[in-house]
């Protein structure tokens, strides 16, 4: 357990945009982000850990957008990694 991924097309393009989600409890707030996240026009897949409390996107969409879509669903959200710093 731990970790949820829908894809949205057989097509990943871009590199991984990792987003540290704050904000969930179980898997079905992981299924919850995941279904909001896979929703965003441009994402080819979205897995989120709710143990980690990360989520990784790859397609073609700007991170705002995801930030926006997880927020909206009511949770937190901010880019992770080198696009942190960014």
């Amino acid at each position: 357990m731990g970790a949820t991924t829908m894809q949205g097309g057989t097509q990943q393009s871009g590199p991984a945009i990792e987003l540290a989600v704050s904000g969930m409890t179980c898997e079905g707030c992981a299924r919850a982000v995941t279904r909001v996240l896979s929703n965003v026009p441009g994402v080819a897949a979205a897995k989120v850990d709710v143990a980690a409390g990360r989520a990784s996107v790859t397609g073609n969409v700007r991170s705002e957008a995801l930030i926006e879509a997880v927020v909206a669903a009511g949770y937190g959200a901010k880019l992770t990694g080198d696009a942190a710093k960014a």
